[in-house]
C-alpha cells in the first residue's frame, strides 16, 4: 500500500506546483479566442443570414495560426520598447498580444456581419494573429519556466486551461446568445480576455537561458561574414543574427530527421477530418433540429469533458504503445467515430444518439490530439523548441484553415450525408503517412503486440 501511495504521489505532486497552475491559466487565455473566430463566429454569421459558402470562406481568418512560424523567431528574440524593460522578455509579448485581443474582440462586437462582412473578416484575422502570437509565447514560457520533469503535468494543465477557454467561447457564448445580442456576447469575451492583463502583472518572468548552440552558430556566421569586406560591420551582425534566428531552427530540424518531409505532411493531414467538420458542427446540429442549449450541453460541455478524458486515455496509450502505434490507432478510431454523424442525420432530434456520437467523436479526438502533440515534442530540439513547435503546429493549422474554407461549399453542393462520409475517410491519408514513418523507425503497428518501453 505504501508503495502504491508513493507511486501515486509521484504523478500527482507536480500538478500542485504553482508554476503549473500559472501555465493552466495562461492556457485559458490562449484558448478563449479560438472559437470566437471559428465555429462560434460561423454560427453567428449563419444566424445573421450569411450564406454557408461565405461562412466557410471566413475560415481563412485563421491563417495566422498557420503562418505563425514565420514570426516566431521575432517573438523569441526581439525586445519590445518600454514593455520589455518593465515586464520582461516573455511577459511583454504576452501583454501586447492580450491587449490586442481584448480590443479586437470588442471591435468585433460592434459589427453587423450581414452589413459589413469584410470588416468582420478583417477583425477576425487580427484576433487570430494576436492569438497565434500569444500561443507562441506560451510555448516558450512552458519550456523556460518548467523543469523537464514538469513538462508532462504542465502540458496537461495547459491543455485543461485551453479547453476551459474553449468552453467559455463555445458553450458560454451560445448560452449568452440565447438572452443577449451577439455583439454583447463578444463584448463580454473581450472583458474576460482583458482580465488576463492583471494576472500577467503578478506572475514571474522565466529566467532566460540562451542556446549555446545558437550563439556558436551565430558567432561562426559572423566570423565568416566579417572575413568578406562587403559584408563586414553592422551587416555581419544583422545577417548572423538573422541566420541564428530564422535559418538554424529549420536547418536543424531537416538535418536531424531523415523523414522530415513526411513528418510535416503528417502534421498537415492528421486532423484533416476535424478541419472539414469543425466550423460546420453547430450548423449541422441546428439543421437537424437541436436548440442552442442542447447544442451547448452536448457538443460544448459534455464534448469538452469527453475530449479531456480522451486526452488522458491517449497519454496512457502513448506510454504503453509508443508514438507510432498511438498515432495510427488514434486516427483509425476517430475515422470510425466520424461515421456516427450519419446516425444523427438519420435519427433526427434524438438526444441519446447525439450524446453517443459526441462521446465517441470527442474521446477518440482527444486520444489522437495527445498522441500528435507528444510526437511533436519528440521531433523538437530544445534549443529551438518555440520555433520548431510553431512550425509543426502551423502545418496542423494550415490544414484547418484550408479545409475549413471548403467545408461550407461542400455542404452546399453534396449535402450533409456525403460531407460526413468524406470527413470519415479523411483519416486514410494520415494512416498511410504513419505507416510509412513507422516503417522508417522499425516500429510495429500490430494491435496486439506491445511496443518496447524504450520507444520514444
Amino acid at each position: 500500500m505504501h508503495t502504491i501511495l508513493r507511486t501515486m504521489g509521484t504523478y500527482v505532486t507536480p500538478y500542485f506546483d504553482r508554476r503549473v497552475f500559472v501555465v493552466a491559466i495562461l492556457g485559458f487565455f490562449c484558448g478563449l479566442p479560438l472559437l470566437l473566430t471559428g465555429s462560434t463566429l460561423a454560427f453567428w454569421l449563419a444566424k445573421d443570414g450569411v450564406s454557408l459558402t461565405k461562412v466557410g470562406l471566413i475560415g481563412v481568418s485563421s491563417l495566422p495560426f498557420t503562418l505563425k512560424f514565420l514570426w516566431s523567431p521575432l517573438v523569441d528574440r526581439v525586445s519590445l520598447p518600454i514593455l520589455t524593460p518593465l515586464l520582461g522578455r516573455r511577459k511583454s509579448w504576452f501583454f501586447l498580444s492580450q491587449v490586442l485581443l481584448a480590443i479586437l474582440l470588442y471591435a468585433l462586437g460592434q459589427c453587423s456581419p450581414s452589413e459589413n462582412l469584410f470588416l468582420v473578416a478583417l477583425l477576425a484575422m487580427g484576433v487570430s494573429f494576436s492569438a497565434a502570437t500569444h500561443l507562441i509565447v506560451l510555448f516558450a514560457y512552458q519550456a523556460e519556466r518548467l523543469g523537464r520533469t514538469q513538462y508532462g503535468a504542465g502540458e496537461a494543465m495547459s491543455m485543461f486551461g485551453y479547453r476551459m477557454g474553449i468552453l467559455l467561447a463555445g458553450a458560454g457564448a451560445l448560452y449568452f446568445a440565447t438572452y443577449l445580442h451577439w455583439g454583447t456576447v463578444y463584448e463580454i469575451m473581450a472583458l474576460v480576455e482583458a482580465t488576463g492583463l492583471i494576472f500577467l502583472l503578478i506572475i514571474e518572468e522565466p529566467t532566460y537561458h540562451p542556446s549555446k548552440e545558437a550563439l556558436w552558430r551565430e558567432e561562426k556566421a559572423k566570423e565568416y561574414l566579417q572575413a568578406h569586406p562587403h559584408l563586414a560591420g553592422w551587416k555581419a551582425s544583422v545577417l548572423s543574427w538573422s541566420y541564428g534566428a530564422f535559418v538554424c531552427p529549420f536547418s536543424d530540424f531537416i538535418h536531424r530527421h531523415k523523414g522530415w518531409l513526411s513528418c510535416l505532411v503528417l502534421m498537415f493531414v492528421y486532423k484533416l477530418g476535424d478541419s472539414l467538420i469543425g466550423n460546420m458542427t453547430n450548423i449541422f446540429y441546428d439543421h437537424v433540429g437541436f436548440s442552442k442549449q442542447e447544442i451547448a450541453n452536448a457538443s460544448k460541455i459534455f464534448g469538452m469533458w469527453a475530449t479531456i478524458f480522451g486526452g488522458f486515455v491517449g497519454g496512457i496509450l502513448t506510454m504503453r504503445w509508443g508514438m507510432m502505434k498511438s498515432l495510427f490507432y488514434g486516427a483509425l478510431f476517430h475515422g470510425f467515430a466520424t461515421f456516427c454523424y450519419l446516425f444523427v442525420l438519420n435519427a433526427g432530434h434524438n438526444m441519446p444518439i447525439l450524446y453517443l456520437t459526441v462521446a465517441l467523436e470527442h474521446v477518440t479526438g482527444g486520444m489522437r490530439v495527445t498522441a500528435l502533440f507528444a510526437y511533436q515534442l519528440t521531433l523538437c530540439n530544445t534549443a529551438y523548441a518555440a520555433t520548431q513547435l510553431a512550425l509543426l503546429s502551423s502545418f496542423v493549422e494550415m490544414s484547418r484553415t484550408f479545409f475549413s474554407t471548403l467545408s461550407g461549399w461542400l455542404v452546399d453542393h453534396v449535402g450533409w450525408s456525403l460531407f460526413y462520409t468524406l470527413a470519415a475517410f479523411a483519416s486514410v491519408p494520415a494512416l498511410v503517412v504513419v505507416f510509412y514513418l513507422a516503417s522508417l523507425e522499425g516500429a510495429s503497428l500490430s494491435f496486439w503486440k506491445k511496443l518496447p518501453s524504450q520507444d520514444p
